[in-house]
């Protein structure tokens, strides 16, 4: 069989959420595919060392529109193409079946901010989308929320779609040369994540100043990722008027070496996200020992299984209530270690990948 993955987005360096999930994929799908011919096509050449197995790589325009029209008029042979959306919602020569991965859908639970992210947000959603939906042969998704976010918001038979989880960025490597975490900071909670509203950051220090003003706990807050904006001026603003100013730490972008030891030394990792096509980051922080605080809406509860501690993200008493848990009750933490090291067993790159080659084999 002739198979053809898209791998877009693609980032060879500092990866996350869906450029993470390509750059596996890359490196483990050529792999499960060895007894085909696989094709990977990108805007950028894919480094050699990443893929363990030869594969062509095959270079493409760079943007929606010049993939969108450069694939519509193709005359590459291939039978089969997989393709992460919404980024691509592509619609092929029907030649060629369409596998379209679909991670999540946002814009039509969180409405985009700027006046050009709802026109890009309304061609790709609500006329790409549709169309590429339907005329594809089979749609893989990485939770039953996404499945069900689908079903509601296209209209798609549930037989057309298969939940395929995907794995987890495994920081374990990095244990024996993780940077010692500064004394002053601990103990603290961790967050690792862009610093935006989706991820329900600013919740995350509303919960933690109640926990603070309410216990009064020798405690730190740890936030990892890129902040800046109106949103992170709001949080240093609520931070100043309560005086806890110089208990939150805004860290920016941190190396896996620092992201790995961030974990193991948190009290807990908090992550009370809006909306997550899978949330990989529980599982992330599950694999290295570290108990998560997640919420009780969308994809999270399938990552976090019965090892993480579930919130209302909606309600900042309710995670704050969670904090406080962990902070005095060190069997419950115990207890959240032990499960998470299990939890987090069940999710790998390579199952991801034979379950997709699975789906694949099985389209006639």
């Amino acid at each position: 069989m002739k198979i053809g993955f898209v791998a877009e987005p693609y980032e060879e360096s500092g990866a996350s959420g869906m450029g993470y999930m390509v750059l596996e994929l890359v490196k483990n799908l050529p792999i499960a595919s060895k007894n085909h011919e696989f094709t990977i096509f990108s805007s950028l050449p894919i480094r050699k060392d990443l893929m363990p197995v030869s594969v062509r790589n095959v270079i493409v325009p760079k943007g929606l529109l010049g993939k969108f029209f450069w694939f519509l008029r193709t005359d590459e042979d291939i039978e089969i193409l997989l393709f992460v959306t919404p980024l691509l919602p592509l619609i092929l020569p029907h030649r060629i079946k369409a596998v379209p991965i679909c991670p999540e859908l946002v814009s039509q639970k969180i409405t985009p901010g700027t006046f050009r992210g709802k026109l890009v947000a309304f061609v790709r959603d609500m006329v790409l989308m549709p169309m590429c939906l339907r005329r594809a042969t089979s749609i893989i998704t990485i939770s039953h929320a996404t499945e069900e976010d689908i079903i509601k918001y296209y209209q798609i038979p549930r037989e057309k779609i298969t939940v395929i989880y995907v794995g987890f960025q495994d920081l374990s490597p990095y244990k024996n040369k993780a940077p010692a975490v500064e004394d002053r900071i601990k103990p603290y909670f961790f967050f690792t994540g862009r610093v935006k509203p989706r991820k329900n950051v600013h919740a995350i220090v509303s919960a933690f100043i109640r926990f603070k003003k309410r216990t009064h706990a020798d405690c730190k807050l740890v936030i990892a990722g890129k902040a800046g904006g109106d949103y992170y001026e709001l949080m240093l603003t609520e931070l100043t008027k309560n005086g806890l100013q110089n208990d939150v730490f805004f860290v920016g972008y941190v190396s896996p070496e620092s992201l790995c030891s961030y974990y193991l030394h948190a009290l807990a990792f908090v992550f009370p996200s809006l909306n997550e096509g899978f949330g990989m980051p529980v599982v992330e922080a599950m694999n290295l020992g570290t108990p998560v605080i997640t919420s009780t809406i969308s994809s999270l509860p399938e990552a976090a299984g019965d090892a993480g501690l579930l919130v209302d993200p909606h309600d900042t008493e309710d995670i704050s209530r969670a904090m406080e848990k962990i902070f005095f009750d060190p069997d419950l933490r115990v207890k959240l270690i032990e499960k998470g090291y299990e939890q987090a067993k069940k999710f790998s790159w390579e199952k991801t990948a034979h379950e997709y080659l699975s789906v694949i084999e099985g389209i006639v």
